[in-house]
């Protein structure tokens, strides 16, 4: 039994980065825009690509619960590989946010 808490408590911690990621992204969107701190100031996004960006986090934390929710009748590997095309996905589109 402790095992299945300790396993519900990491999928916990895991799901809980990028929740504050996408919660930040949308507060971003929905405010001037996305500000992300870097090494030469801060990258903005605004408009169409700040809401583009909102998906990654998205497309990370659906990957995470599809790799820890224990109710889908799907085999090990094929979470594994469904939960990482989402996030390389997520990914993806938020490059091309930064790009576009």
């Amino acid at each position: 039994m402790s095992e299945v808490v300790q396993s519900k408590g990491k999928a916990l911690a895991l799901c809980l980065v990028p929740a504050l990621i996408l919660v930040y992204f949308v507060v971003g969107a929905l405010s001037s825009g996305i500000s992300i701190p870097g090494r030469d100031g801060a990258f903005s996004l605004s408009g169409k690509a700040a809401w583009i960006a909102c998906l990654f986090p998205l497309l990370w934390l659906a990957g995470d619960v599809i790799r820890h929710y224990p109710a889908l009748t799907i085999s090990s590997a094929k979470r594994k590989i469904i939960g990482t095309l989402l996030t390389v996905t997520g990914a993806g589109l938020f490059f091309y946010a930064i790009i576009q």
